[in-house]
């Protein structure tokens, strides 16, 4: 069949277009990528100078495994582990934002309903949100160590102002991240300066900002506001960030999470996204050791984290960024990172650039010149397993490596169905019978509305396997306070969580527990269940073989010396741990296991002759490796042994005159 000149001329113009149009659809956003690649690196070669430049000519470290822990050079660590995927849970927490339902009840404190704010993306709700903030805090006597809590529901509440109060245990909630929104106006004048830079909410100064808890919201600093900081924030103690997104409008302002005045921490931060601004995160000062998990780092123009001295223990860390992830600037800071995935890169840089003390453990990166440099040394691997930057110390002979632990994620849950909640509701101030009553309705959520309680005596309620979660929404029980005994099993973990203090829980039952936000008391049994810590104050005692993952532990024993944590015989992994007072840190024994990832110890006390000869860390006949720092200010607040180890009736002792301060990686097991 013969096809006419005009169908022939038809038919190649159709293909003509199907071509343009397939390019139109690969190539645009390949090179649109591409472009802003390119523009975010040099954005960030243009506005920090103290990036250095890597250079061909510096030696590159090898990925063979050394064979000795003697050196002090930085090294690959010997390892039979592979690389394992890092699997994130979703931390686009604005993309499709999950909006929470909570009781009319939980908190009376409503920035709406009370206070007039209209959260309504037009109205300046400065006014409202901080008579809010202010309300029952202006006598100094009157709201030191007294709980507040506030309440955002959904909308966007436009501020002009920073957004501050008084006093610590603050707490605001709002109904998820996306959902409700506190927004600088754009191109508000106190917030356009990158000389002064200004944050749009900010903590109170000091050691003594405890209980500061941000949660389920979004912060978003808006447009034209180049001196923006979207928070400022110290807690210490336990206080956390978590369920939060931090977002520039247009990319500008200087930085997302502030932490560089003294003093931040011991504090959590989890499951916090960053978008924005020239830093990320910047922490500053030697103490007192801030703790991060699952962190989202995009488009940063000068560095994901900076680092000034601070001791940081990170996990699960995500940056899609053209610039470094990580920048420890100085000789003392120290960074723990595992579990990290690094996107993006640029081919001039390294993703970690590393200047003090490093421990990073599988992770994985792409689009950068090298993984890590440290100092003069470059590690080009794309995947590195383990590596300390600085000597190893053992006392016998162990692997040169950490104990690697398994690492199990913190069991969640959240009934949307408010028809399965019951309040703890006492009849008079002081009256606790009801609480039994309110564990025994069958429902699934028992929940104390935010305030005050008293329990006359140390009461003891028994939680059925019906409960799955007990929430306090930053409550304190006073007085006695209440005993939470968990004998039942049941293979549905049991969550307590947002009690200041005033609540001790006895796990005698298989069953698993989670126990978080607050300060609290312990007690296991033989027949303990796996058990969960996050962002607490515990003594912990581990009398039994089970397992404890603990996340942001802080640990005082400033009445008496005496021994904060001990392991008889089970399995405990720490991501973060600060403690204060003299007696000893860890002791494990019964063939126990025990790793610390960070952060700090912190003897503050003058310690006797006979106090100063019991060790930091002990273990006997048992597994540990450690890696964190110690701020001792004066000759005699420090312990004279850091590490005693005995194996088969031998004892070998680490001296604290033979340490630097920063322990990059002990190991001891065989």
């Amino acid at each position: 069949m013969r096809i006419s000149a005009k169908l022939h001329k038809f038919i190649w113009l159709l293909i003509l277009f199907i071509w343009v149009a397939l390019g139109a659809i690969f190539l645009v956003p390949q090179l649109t990528l591409k472009f802003t690649e390119t523009t975010l690196s040099r954005s960030a070669d243009t506005a920090s100078l103290n990036i250095p430049k890597t250079d061909s000519s510096v030696p590159s470290v090898s990925s063979s495994p050394v064979a000795t822990t003697n050196s002090i050079k930085s090294t690959l660590v010997e390892t039979t582990n592979t690389i394992k995927p890092i699997i994130f849970a979703s931390n686009a927490i604005d993309r499709n934002p999950i909006q929470k339902v909570f009781p009319s009840d939980f908190i009376s404190a409503n920035v709406k309903t009370q206070y007039g704010a209209k959260g309504d993306g037009v109205t300046d709700d400065t006014v409202a949100i901080q008579k809010a903030l202010d309300d029952e805090r202006d006598e100094e006597q009157d709201y030191f160590g007294k709980p507040k809590a506030l309440y955002f529901p959904a909308g966007t509440y436009l501020i002009s102002n920073t957004l501050t109060w008084k006093g610590c245990c603050m707490n605001l909630q709002g109904q998820g991240a996306g959902i409700s929104i506190i927004k600088l106006k754009d191109k508000t004048k106190s917030f356009g300066d990158r000389t002064a830079p200004k944050p749009a909410i900010q903590t109170i100064d000091g050691n003594m900002s405890f209980r500061q808890n941000i949660t389920d919201l979004t912060i978003d600093t808006g447009k034209n506001n180049p001196g923006a900081i979207g928070i400022d924030y110290i807690s210490n103690n336990f206080g956390s960030l978590w369920n939060v997104s931090i977002r520039s409008g247009d990319g500008q302002g200087k930085v997302g999470l502030d932490m560089s005045r003294q003093w931040a921490g011991p504090c959590l931060i989890k499951n916090v996204k960053i978008h924005g601004f020239d830093y990320g995160i910047v922490t500053k000062n030697l103490e007192y050791g801030p703790t991060f998990e699952q962190i989202t780092l995009q488009q940063q123009k000068v560095a994901g984290i900076l680092n000034d001295g601070n001791t940081l223990a990170i996990r699960k860390l995500q940056s899609i960024n053209s610039v470094p992830v990580i920048q420890n600037q100085a000789r003392v800071g120290m960074i723990i990172v595992v579990d990290g995935n690094f996107q993006g890169g640029a081919a001039n840089i390294s993703a970690i650039d590393n200047n003090g003390y490093l421990y990073a453990r599988n992770i994985n990166t792409s689009g950068y010149k090298s993984t890590i440099r440290h100092k003069e040394s470059i590690v080009f691997d794309t995947n590195v397993s383990e590596y300390a930057s600085d000597k190893i110390y053992n006392l016998f002979d162990s692997p040169k490596r950490s104990l690697n632990l398994p690492i199990e994620e913190t069991p969640v849950f959240e009934d949307k169905d408010l028809t399965n909640w019951e309040v703890f509701s006492p009849q008079w101030y002081g009256e606790t019978d009801s609480l039994q009553d309110a564990l025994n309705s069958g429902k699934s959520t028992i929940y104390f509305p935010f305030g005050t309680y008293f329990s006359h005596d140390k009461k003891v309620f028994k939680v059925p396997a019906s409960v799955r979660r007990i929430v306090g929404f930053s409550s304190i029980v006073n007085g006695g306070g209440i005993v939470l005994r968990v004998e039942q099993n049941s293979d549905k973990p049991l969550i307590i969580e947002q009690f200041g203090y005033g609540v001790a829980i006895e796990h005698a039952s298989p069953r698993t527990v989670v126990i978080q936000h607050g300060g609290y008391e312990y007690k296991d049994f033989p027949k303990s269940g796996k058990l969960f810590l996050e962002d607490v104050g515990v003594s912990l005692r581990i009398n039994y073989p089970h397992q404890v993952w603990a996340r942001q532990l802080n640990v005082e024993t400033l009445d008496a010396a005496r021994t904060k944590i001990e392991n008889k015989g089970g399995t405990l992994w720490i991501l973060g741990l600060k403690t204060e007072g003299k007696g000893s840190v860890i002791n494990t024994t019964k063939g126990g296991k025990t790793e610390v990832l960070g952060t700090l110890i912190y003897p503050v006390h003058d310690f006797t002759a006979q106090e100063k000869q019991e060790a930091a860390f002990i273990s006997n006949n048992s597994s540990q490796s450690l890696i964190y720092s110690v701020s001792a200010y004066g000759e005699h607040k420090n312990y004279d042994i850091q590490v005693e180890e005995t194996r088969n009736g031998v004892k070998r002792q680490l001296l604290s005159k033979d340490f630097s301060g920063r322990m990059p990686l002990f190991v001891g097991y065989k």
